[in-house]
């Protein structure tokens, strides 16, 4: 079983993975025995060894989350994240309440590489499908769900944000987001969402991507990107929304952004004038701030208007 190989492992390629479960009192080893069908992400023993990682390791509540995050019900192997991948991401959830991973699949000289983003990491599958009687365990790279990368760098790795990077590349808005004294609350729309708006406003996402309209690309940007001396979670606009009673001003770089941000059937919604967007990614770490994945720009049609002349 998965339990029985995690325990034969005491000396070998996942050794650090087991000793962090059972320097944090084991129970998570209970908790794998008991969920029948499973499959493992076990980072390797180097992963272990992040600066980043070790700093958090004293923190019993928040490792016990972050072994969660590296659980999936059921037996996931690369067969089937091809199969969910032939559309898009596939979004798997873990046992960690309410968190996802994102597992991405591309070709690298012959070969796939898999990869998979969990708690604002992307981490690499170094060794696929160690096939067990109840499950599979997958080898990563990194510990996932301990965040090593400013909102600039995640934006240009993850393979989900490469629309909204390439457009803040066309003015420079992006360099900002490597600033570490500031706090970014960033509503990033994904690929997918980009793609919608080419069908909505064909002649304004046209414009959006060409650089001579990089001041129009920029000023859109500026509406998503909340800069404060804290990070806004999707729990803490639920709260504040609820609070107010209606919407929420977020401080802008020129201005305020004003959302009402509320649960409807487990996920999180956001009203942004009169259109409610999903979020599809909530919460995404970074080191200098959150990321939101979302589904739709806010973004109307009227927000590229070129004059004739």
């Amino acid at each position: 079983t998965v339990t029985q190989f995690l325990q034969d492992n005491e000396n070998g390629a996942l050794r650090k993975f087991y000793n962090v479960i059972m320097d944090n009192g084991g129970e998570v080893l209970t908790d794998i025995s008991n969920l029948g069908e499973i499959t493992i992400l076990a980072p390797s023993n180097d992963a272990w060894a992040a600066k980043s990682v070790e700093n958090n390791l004293g923190n019993r509540e928040k490792v016990r989350s972050i072994l969660n995050m590296h659980i999936i019900k059921g037996k996931l192997n690369v067969a089937q994240i091809h199969q969910k991948n032939a559309k898009m991401i596939a979004q798997v959830p873990t046992v960690n309440d309410r968190t996802f991973l994102y597992f991405n699949i591309r070709n690298e000289n012959g070969e796939d590489v898999i990869t998979v983003e969990g708690g604002g990491v992307n981490a690499t599958v170094l060794q696929a499908d160690v096939a067990q009687t109840n499950g599979y365990v997958h080898i990563i790279d990194k510990v996932l769900g301990i965040p090593y990368t400013t909102v600039l760098e995640k934006l240009e790795t993850d393979p989900m944000m490469s629309d909204t990077f390439k457009l803040g590349q066309f003015s420079d808005f992006n360099n900002q987001l490597n600033n570490t004294k500031r706090r970014f609350t960033y509503f990033v729309p994904r690929d997918k969402a980009w793609q919608k708006t080419k069908l909505d406003y064909p002649s304004t996402h046209k414009k959006l991507f060409m650089e001579d309209f990089s001041y129009h690309s920029r000023s859109i940007l500026e509406r998503h990107l909340v800069i404060a001396d804290k990070v806004y979670t999707m729990n803490d606009l639920v709260a504040m929304t609820a609070e107010s009673g209606d919407s929420v001003l977020l401080p802008t770089y020129r201005d305020s952004l004003k959302v009402k941000v509320e649960e409807e059937a487990g996920r999180y919604v956001i009203t942004w004038n009169f259109k409610k967007i999903n979020v599809y990614r909530p919460d995404v770490e970074c080191t200098n701030g959150i990321i939101h994945v979302i589904d739709y720009p806010m973004l109307e049609e009227r927000d590229v208007v070129v004059n004739g002349g």
